[in-house]
Order: C-alpha cells, then sequence, then structure tokens
C-alpha cells in the first residue's frame, strides 16, 4: 500500500475511533459520578471509613478503549474498584459485598439506582461480583463497583508501575493484585481467609497493556493518568488504543444480526489480549491494525489438558499465566466458532480497504459502513468533505496521485472560482 494512501486511510480510521469514544462531557459526567460514589462511601459517618475505601476505574475506563454502545438508548458499561484495605479477620466475601451495598443503600439516590437496575432483580444481594448503579436514561451509563480488599501499599505500588521509569518484575506486579468477591464460589460465605478468595488483577493488566503500547516516552501521560482517579479526557489516543476500539466496534456490528447468539460473540478481554500481543508499535493506524489482525490468531495456544486427554485453545491472562481467558470455550463451543468466524470476517474486511487504492470514496465509504456502522461512518465522511472544502478554498487541497483520495498531502488541487473555471 502506497504510503500516501496508508495516511488517509488512518485518518479516516482515526475519526472513526473519535466517534466511537465517549465525547468530553460524557467523561466529565462519568468522573462526577463516580467521584460522588467515592465521597459517600469515605465520608467520616461511613462504617467502611476505618478500611481507606477508595474507587478506582478498571476496565476499557481505564485502559482508554471504551467504545459507546451501537443503540444511543444502551448503556455504557463503567467498570469500577471499591478498594479497601485491613480487612477484619471475621469478615467473609458476602461481609465485605454486604458493607458496601449497605453503605451505597443508605443514601436514598443510590438505593434507587440500585432497585432501577433490572427492575431491584439483584437489589438484595447484588450481582455476581458487583453493585450496579443504574444512572438515568438521559446519562446513559451505568456503574458496575466491585467490592475488593487489597494490600495497604497498593496506592505506592501503582504509583511506582505506571510511572516513566517503571521496571516492575514479576512480584510487584502480583503485589497490585486485590481480593475480590464471588458470590459463585462454595466459600462465598463461609471462608474469612483472604488468601483463599478470587484473585484480580486490573491494574496489573493495565499496566501491561499500557506499556505495550507506549511508542514513545513522550506518550508517557497515558500511564500516569490512567490510575488517576480524576483524570483527564484523552483526546489523542495510543494506536494500540484506537485500534482495540475499531475491533471491539466491528464485533459489536458484526453479532448485532439475529443470525447470531450475541451472548457468545468474541469478549472484549480476549480482544484485548490478543492485540497486545500482535501489537508491533506501528504509529501508523492502518499499519497497526492490520498486522494485529494478521497476527492475532498466532498468540492462541493449544495447550494439552492431562485431565481431559485432550488440547484446548488457550488465550493466557498475561498477569496470571494460570489463568485461561478462553476457558469457556471448552464447555460452549459456539464461543470459539464465532470467535474464528469474526477474525476471518476481519481479515476480509481489512483486505477490502488496503486494496481498495483508486476505487474512489464511494466504495471505502460503503466498505467502512459495513464494518463500523453506516451512521457514524456517514458522519465521519461528511465531516471529512467539509473539512476539504475549507482546504479547497484556502488553496491547500491536493489529491495523492493514482490514489484518488483528497487531502493535505499529493499534488494540489487547483480552488475553484465557482464561474466555470478554476483559479490559475
Amino acid at each position: 500500500m502506497e504510503q500516501l494512501y496508508k495516511i488517509e486511510i488512518s485518518e479516516y480510521l482515526e475519526e472513526l475511533g473519535k466517534e466511537l469514544d465517549i465525547t468530553p462531557k460524557e467523561h466529565e459526567e462519568i468522573v462526577k459520578s463516580y467521584q460522588a460514589v467515592g465521597d459517600w462511601l469515605s465520608k467520616d459517618s461511613s462504617s467502611l471509613t476505618p478500611y481507606n475505601p477508595k474507587i478506582l476505574p478498571q476496565g476499557s475506563f481505564m485502559l482508554g478503549t471504551i467504545v459507546k454502545p451501537i443503540n444511543p438508548e444502551d448503556d455504557i458499561d463503567i467498570d469500577l474498584v471499591c478498594k479497601l484495605e485491613k480487612k477484619p479477620i471475621a469478615w467473609t466475601q458476602r461481609d465485605l459485598k454486604m458493607k458496601v451495598g449497605d453503605r451505597l443503600k443508605s443514601n436514598s439516590t443510590y438505593d434507587r439506582m440500585l432497585w432501577e437496575h433490572k427492575d431491584g432483580e439483584n437489589y438484595d444481594e447484588g450481582g455476581r461480583r458487583c453493585w450496579t448503579l443504574k444512572y438515568a436514561d438521559v446519562a446513559g451509563y451505568h456503574m458496575d463497583i466491585l467490592p475488593s480488599f487489597s494490600s495497604e501499599s497498593l496506592t505506592y505500588l501503582m504509583e511506582k508501575a505506571f510511572s516513566a521509569d517503571s521496571e516492575l518484575n514479576e512480584h510487584d506486579l502480583q503485589a497490585l493484585a486485590i481480593r475480590i468477591t464471588d458470590t459463585e464460589k462454595e466459600n462465598y460465605s463461609t471462608d474469612n481467609n483472604i488468601e483463599n478468595w478470587h484473585k484480580s488483577n486490573p491494574f496489573g493488566y493495565a499496566q501491561w497493556f499500557l506499556q505495550k503500547a507506549l511508542i514513545s516516552k513522550r506518550k508517557m501521560f497515558s500511564l500516569n493518568e490512567s490510575i488517576d482517579p480524576v483524570r483527564e479526557y484523552e483526546k489523542e489516543k495510543l494506536p494500540l488504543q484506537r485500534v482495540v476500539q475499531l475491533l471491539k466496534r466491528h464485533r459489536d456490528i458484526m453479532f448485532s444480526f439475529d443470525e447470531f447468539d450475541c451472548e457468545n460473540r468474541p469478549i472484549s478481554v480476549i480482544i484485548t489480549t490478543l492485540a497486545t500481543l500482535a501489537y508491533d508499535r506501528s504509529e501508523n493506524l492502518i499499519d497497526a491494525y492490520s498486522g494485529i489482525v494478521a497476527r492475532m490468531r498466532s498468540y492462541i495456544e493449544d495447550r494439552f489438558n492431562p485431565e481431559t486427554g485432550q488440547y484446548e485453545k488457550w488465550v493466557a491472562n498475561p498477569i496470571n499465566k494460570v489463568e485461561n481467558f478462553a476457558d469457556k470455550w471448552i464447555d460452549v463451543k459456539q464461543k470459539e466458532e464465532y470467535f474464528y468466524l469474526w477474525l476471518d470476517r476481519l481479515e476480509e474486511d481489512l483486505e477490502k480497504i488496503n486494496y481498495s487504492k483508486g476505487r474512489g470514496l464511494q466504495y471505502l465509504n460503503e466498505s467502512l459502513s459495513k464494518m463500523y456502522g453506516k451512521e457514524v461512518t456517514t458522519r465521519v465522511f461528511v465531516n471529512n468533505g467539509r473539512k476539504k472544502m475549507d482546504l479547497r478554498e484556502e488553496g491547500h487541497l491536493k489529491m495523492a496521485g493514482g490514489i484518488g483520495i483528497l487531502g493535505e498531502v499529493g499534488t494540489k488541487v487547483q480552488k475553484h472560482n465557482f464561474e466555470g473555471d478554476f483559479e490559475k
């Protein structure tokens, strides 16, 4: 693919990514909302205050890979950790879960939000791991709050992990782990030994992802700000962050049709993990995207299970190698089938874009619409058209030779004077 064409295609993909992202206003409202939750949990009058409660973002909000839902009436899902310290000896997982839930319910606003999620289905005990606050329909998001205990040194370790000269060893990464609640565990209501609770490491995973995403030390702001509970809106994204957004939206579009059971579509953590492993730090977006898609399947392992005598697909958690993100593929074969079907479709769609040189904007528009949705793609092309018109009026519009796409690189296009002639 010619370099000028790569630049133009990357610009379209970048603009698509921006359309898929939450807006600065949405970001501001979300941060205000979870700050308020944190303030309520940590007030002097709170029964949780002795345990130093703190609300921290995790998941796609922390990674900078959040994607708005296709249907504007659907909620944006915000994942948060409620971090506590100094576990009382007698507390079980259920004690922790209920203490956080009771504190939320003691606020009339949060009590109503808990009830409004799924019409109160999880009001008494919460979900499997989280308490979910359903914000008003006009807000367009809900918050999943994960009760957890961590070491008292977690804040220090996170500051160290997300610093510019971070060189964490395996022990340091494991120290970022938290212990969480899970109603499906047999020891949920009985075991007060925290070492037996389920271990999760969203902050270790984020450190791994963002270190892989960095293309230079200049971009270290992404690491430093990712752990700040009052983080700034990221207008600029690293190529890997943008590619993960595009991958997730392609998945959402493909599995929005009735022919698929959307419950078995590829999950985000597998997509993000494989994309990160496959990323070669390309700065050009289309190079990064194409390379990641071409290499993703090579990072899916076939591991022999001596208990079953069979080989199983394995996508290892990079922070906990014994955890398989694809473990559900073993029992639900459709999950594995759907993943490879999606990857095949993705390769075909990218092939069309990579070799659409000279076919014009209409062909490119149609190709991207199938991948990311007609409405969002149309907005990008309309905005781009306006930008090109402004460039032409200013005398800066150019055409890349043999490519057929107008932009700021290539041969200058003469300004039209609207009197049937071009300015010389």
